[in-house]
């Protein structure tokens, strides 16, 4: 999981799923504050468009309810095999199901009377069988636009089961990802009709037009997506005073990673920040106010961590970093400065 976003009520958890056939996670608590006990859902996609990431309305599958508490005792004392029985090929057995599953094809059954330890402890492969939506690549931040009562998610890569013409998803591939608008609503049922309790729960999925990145040739210093546009989103923040969602990049697309502000009632898209190559911009955090003061948090790690992409700059540009930041052993952890007064 990523970046969790506990929402307003202190109950309802949205979930980034960082992996190959992931899928959207709500779990709602029993009690307000207290995440020990309480019900896991995934999304079901039902897709309304194709183009430029594509959009989607959402329904909810139940998986289960438990407490942490059950969930040790049953993860102390099973093995994955009590659980579920996992083939690689095909048992012409119609009481096996056949799912994807990182990225490869699996055929599962799952063990009588074992349905909570499959929610909780092998949820993937579960929600799968139970006609959940498994099939977003690279699902990373998650955010919260309380105002609008939307949260925002970032798909780094939309390719692989995205991009496939089988599923749920087929929406085209995009190797420099987008970002997503889920509108969240009150009163929705799960798939077996029961009312879910809580009013944060994503019906819709649409990519932010401004936000979809743009695949290119590589450029004379290799660029693989357009530098004027955010490319594989990773960590996202909103400031509800600001009114601006702030996007960290981790690209394997952009030669330097970018810090992005995309005000969502201007719908203009600043780039902030620049991080060395081959570096990633992490820790975003945005603050409003604390003691009087606004802060935008940032950091990068790992200058200088070549890939493809930097053939043609690392060979003049590794002597820059190795001398800047100690060899590739040293990176930065700080703020930008320069907010408005809020």
């Amino acid at each position: 999981h990523e970046l969790i976003q506990v929402m307003p009520d202190n109950r309802t958890a949205l979930m980034g799923d960082d992996y190959t056939n992931s899928g959207l996670f709500v779990f709602v608590a029993d009690k307000e504050k207290d995440l020990s006990a309480g019900t896991l859902y995934v999304a079901k996609w039902t897709q309304t468009s194709a183009t430029s990431g594509g959009a989607a309305s959402l329904s909810w599958i139940k998986l289960g309810s438990a407490t942490s508490a059950e969930i040790k005792a049953l993860a102390d004392t099973l093995n994955a095999s009590d659980i579920v029985t996992v083939l690689k090929t095909d048992p012409l057995d119609a009481t096996y199901t056949k799912i994807a599953f990182n990225g490869a094809t699996e055929w599962v059954k799952f063990a009588a009377g074992k349905e909570k330890a499959a929610a909780f402890l092998e949820t993937h492969r579960y929600a799968a069988t139970l006609g959940g939506t498994l099939e977003f690549t690279k699902m990373e931040g998650v955010t919260l636009n309380r105002k609008d009562k939307v949260a925002y998610i970032a798909m780094s890569r939309i390719e692989k089961s995205m991009a496939d013409t089988s599923g749920d998803i087929q929406v085209g591939k995009i190797t420099a990802g987008a970002t997503y608008e889920l509108k969240l609503s009150t009163g929705q049922k799960d798939k077996a009709g029961v009312t879910i309790g809580s009013d944060w729960v994503p019906t819709t999925m649409d990519a932010m037009p401004a936000l979809v990145g743009e695949d290119q040739a590589a450029d004379a210093v290799g660029n693989t997506a357009n530098v004027d546009k955010v490319a594989t989103p990773d960590n996202l923040k909103f400031s509800e005073k600001l009114r601006t969602l702030f996007i960290g990049e981790d690209s394997a697309t952009h030669v330097n990673n970018f810090v992005w502000a995309y005000n969502v009632d201007t719908k203009k898209l600043s780039r902030l920040q620049s991080v060395p190559a081959g570096a990633e911009a992490t820790g975003l955090q945005i603050v409003d106010n604390l003691n009087g003061f606004s802060y935008i948090m940032s950091n990068f790690q790992h200058p200088g961590d070549w890939g493809s992409i930097h053939s043609i700059i690392s060979a003049g540009v590794d002597p820059l970093i190795n001398a800047n930041w100690n060899n590739k052993k040293s990176s930065a952890v700080g703020y930008i400065s320069g907010l408005p007064v809020l």
